[in-house]
């Protein structure tokens, strides 16, 4: 037998409250026989009756029928509170906001990015987690994260990417090294250096395929998995290396070191917001995507150091 609707429940908690078949008909724009059906369907289910019928009075709750509508008032009152609560969800800023980045542009990107959003949601909690780019995608299709900041590489059709910048490559030189004024460098003036590579999922891949482009062989000295570190062996005066994102202003190196456009035709990939599609109409997507918009225009400006 099918299990009771909600219209059957809240059909017979009216009737129960008022008395009247013709009254709860009217209150809820349907017919009076639409009433009849849900009062016997119900009646069949339990074997019992709900409500003695008086041709003058209408009708009387029977002692199943007032422990019935008793029931079925808690749970239509349970119902709404969920229906309430869960609309609410998508506003509610207090829930906790997973946001994937990738970890050698979480410094350059995270603080300014929080530094947007204060002002319009200071109530928002954010869990912030360092992964590849790869890594960024795959858990924000799954829902795991509700957005991610990475490079576009790897993007897929079933997400969406707001840009926040190009990341063209530039070399990292000692601010005392004979090429840190030019405007241009490329990798025949370098390869007799020591090179210090920037290595993190995905970036041993791509840095490998820049020498590749170029039919170069660097000669590889150090071996490093964060950008902070391979700028301080870059202003030590131990080699040079090779980034794409801008060196964040509070990295204690970025001042000493030079970044130097390097001159290549190798693909450069952009970074920015990750999210699945079917979320761009949350407020907390879109007051994300307000801020990384926000952040575009400010890197856009930003002098390159």
């Amino acid at each position: 037998m099918k299990n009771f609707t909600l219209k059957q429940l809240r059909y017979i908690v009216t009737v129960a409250a008022g008395g009247s078949i013709a009254e709860a008909a009217e209150a809820h724009a349907i017919s009076a026989s639409s009433i009849r059906e849900a009062i016997a369907f119900a009646e069949a289910k339990l074997a019992a009756p709900l409500f003695r019928r008086t041709p003058a009075r209408g009708v009387a709750l029977t002692a199943e029928g007032q422990h019935f509508a008793a029931l079925a008032e808690q749970f239509l009152a349970a119902h709404d509170a969920f229906e309430h609560a869960a609309l609410r969800i998508p506003h509610e800023w207090q829930t906790e906001m997973r946001i994937g980045v990738v970890a050698t542009a979480a410094a350059a990107i995270i603080p300014p990015l929080l530094l947007h959003l204060a002002a319009r949601a200071p109530q928002a909690r954010f869990r912030l987690e360092e992964m590849s780019s790869e890594e960024v995608a795959t858990r924000v299709r799954s829902g795991e994260l509700l957005a991610g900041l990475a490079f576009n590489d790897a993007m897929t059709v079933d997400l969406s990417f707001v840009p926040i910048m190009r990341a063209p490559i530039h070399a990292g030189l000692h601010r005392g090294h004979r090429l840190a004024g030019a405007a241009s460098v490329t990798l025949g003036e370098l390869r007799e250096e020591p090179y210090i590579l920037l290595d993190f999922p995905g970036a041993r891949a791509y840095y490998a395929g820049l020498f590749e482009q170029h039919g170069l062989k660097p000669a590889l000295r150090y071996v490093v998995s964060s950008r902070e570190l391979a700028a301080e062996l870059v202003t030590a005066g131990l080699g040079y290396s090779l980034f794409n994102m801008p060196p964040s202003p509070r990295m204690r190196a970025s001042e000493a070191m030079a970044r130097v456009p390097l001159d290549t035709s190798y693909w450069c990939p952009s970074f920015g917001l990750f999210y699945a599609r079917q979320y761009r109409a949350m407020p907390m997507i879109r007051e994300l995507v307000g801020a990384v918009r926000n952040l575009r225009r400010e890197f856009a400006t930003r002098p390159v150091q």
